[in-house]
């Protein structure tokens, strides 16, 4: 089932038709990615005996592309938190997880949605230390390393 959020903290079901995924059988697993790379969370969902089923998102508005760049025992930046930065404000929290459930695992690539432009990435990294990564307009994707340093941008 699909739930689709109302922005107040509601929720409601969707229809397959509605969705758009169409998912019968025996499902084991699912993962979110940015498949594709456009800036859009696309979905995989495996199942038992039959084949995986990738869902390319086409719908929604595309977001930032943020990486992190850790330190060499955790160079995916798992369990840090990214918030994108405008002006003086905050955006929603993502956690950089390593599972997200039975046979799942999300990408470490976190898609970000936009409320306007942002100004800068903030990131709390694992042990507690907080960088602030300014942004150029437009940028469409960026690597931060763990020192908050500019790694790889486009």
């Amino acid at each position: 089932m699909w739930l689709r959020g109302d922005g107040a903290g509601g929720l409601e079901g969707l229809s397959a038709a509605e969705s758009g995924i169409k998912v019968y059988g025996d499902a084991r697993g699912a993962g979110l990615a940015d498949y594709d790379g456009d800036g859009r969370v696309d979905l995989a969902v495996s199942q038992n005996g039959a084949a995986t089923r990738l869902f390319r998102n086409d719908r929604a508005v595309p977001g930032l592309r943020v990486r992190l760049a850790g330190p060499s025992l955790n160079p995916d930046g798992i369990g840090a938190t990214i918030r994108l930065v405008y002006g003086t404000r905050r955006g929603p929290a993502r956690e950089v997880q390593a599972g997200a459930g039975y046979w799942s695992h999300n990408s470490v690539v976190q898609v970000m949605g936009l409320s306007g432009q942002p100004t800068a990435v903030w990131v709390r990294w694992p042990g507690g230390r907080e960088t602030e990564t300014l942004l150029s307009p437009g940028t469409l994707e960026v690597t931060i390393g763990s020192t908050g340093e500019i790694q790889d941008t486009r």
